[in-house]
């Protein structure tokens, strides 16, 4: 088996690494292949896809091309270089690997804000689903009687029992209000979609 091209090292396999670059209007995708051992392959791969996440966004067809750059390179080389042994009988000094592409500057620039998307979409479905008593949270019928959390004309209203000492207000049937009355703003209003909003009137 032929060595590393690098460093002459043992045990070496045939790999096929590849960088792209976005330039707006044009691209360019820079292939090499060679037979590296782990370490100078690993140095390669890691170059060559972190050069590939800092480039490889800036245009219309490279931001397309870019994750499968960059997925091939993992899936490919990456792979086939992990299951190499630990090369031995080196004649040069092999290429140093560096740090791992998801420690790089380039890597963190690029998916730190991608994760944090990922989680906040399923955060905010969350406190969606678990918060409560909000505006608009509360089913009325004609007799409820509610108290307004907030200062009219503001409406934060708060079911409660007729009995209780909260109660403020009663829910009326009719749309037309008088005097002393205030209307129901839209998430408050009871019945058919499109009826007219209901009326509370003092207690």
């Amino acid at each position: 088996m032929p060595g590393c091209e690098a460093c002459g090292a043992q045990p070496a396999t045939a790999v096929t690494v590849r960088a792209h670059q976005g330039m707006v209007i044009i691209m360019r995708t820079v292939t090499r292949r060679g037979v590296l051992c782990r370490t100078c392959g690993l140095a390669v791969y890691r170059q060559m896809t972190s050069d590939t996440l800092l480039t490889g966004w800036w245009g219309l067809f490279s931001f397309f091309v870019t994750p499968f750059v960059v997925l091939g390179n993992a899936f490919g080389a990456r792979a086939a270089l992990h299951r190499l042994p630990e090369p031995y009988g080196a004649v040069r000094p092999p290429l140093h690997p560096g740090r791992r592409v998801l420690r790089r500057a380039p890597a963190m620039l690029i998916l730190t804000p991608i994760a944090l998307v990922a989680l906040a979409i399923p955060t905010l479905v969350v406190v969606g689903l678990f918060s409560g008593g909000g505006e608009g949270s509360v089913a009325l019928s004609a007799g409820d009687c509610v108290r307004n959390e907030a200062d009219w004309p503001e409406q934060q209203l708060r079911k409660v029992g007729c009995g209780s000492p909260l109660a403020e207000y009663r829910v009326l049937e009719e749309a037309s209000c008088g005097p002393r009355d205030y209307l129901l703003r839209a998430e408050y209003t009871i019945g058919a979609p499109g009826r007219p909003g209901s009326c509370v009137t003092p207690l």
